[in-house]
């Protein structure tokens, strides 16, 4: 009951995250034409837009990444896989999520670590727009965070049941 009690916050928080970085993609989208509008008939500009765009798609790209895994909708490469047995394949699978998971445990660290010096340094990055250092790790942290516990959550639960009709 604690397992499906944990999935659903899982998926309720990746969803919210997606729906996030969804919003943070159309913003970008919306701003840029008004941008080029702007600089051709009027001699002005959104003041700090390309900052505001590179931080944008970084930490949409890091929000959405724990839904796409949850909905196993990222790019697989199964030619291989799908030649192997049943058994084969979900003892695969197991291996894959293991290490999934470890790798996105070990970069959730190391990116916590780099948030904790980068706020306790008070380091901001310069550019037109200057933005805390430490706001561009919050990103990946929550991600590498996620990602861990997605994968770790994909174990177990056969691939076949986890594909993405329609997302």
């Amino acid at each position: 009951m604690r397992s499906v009690r944990l999935e659903g916050v899982y998926r309720t928080v990746t969803t919210a995250l997606a729906i996030l970085a969804g919003i943070i993609l159309c913003a970008i989208a919306l701003a840029i034409p008004v941008d080029v509008t702007l600089r051709a008939c009027c001699s002005s500009a959104i003041f700090g837009l390309g900052d505001l765009t590179e931080h944008g798609i970084a930490a949409a790209t890091f929000l959405g990444a724990p839904w796409v895994l949850c909905k196993n909708a990222h790019v697989a490469v199964d030619i291989f896989v799908n030649r192997l047995s049943e058994q084969s394949r979900n003892r695969l699978d197991v291996i894959v999520n293991l290490i999934g998971a470890a790798v996105s445990a070990v970069f959730f660290w190391y990116v916590l670590q780099a948030l904790i010096i980068a706020a306790s340094r008070g380091s901001m990055v310069r550019g037109i727009i200057v933005v805390p250092e430490w706001l561009t790790f919050l990103s990946p942290t929550v991600s590498g965070a996620l990602l861990a516990i997605g994968f770790l959550l994909r174990i177990g639960v056969s691939a076949r049941t986890c594909h993405a009709p329609g997302l």
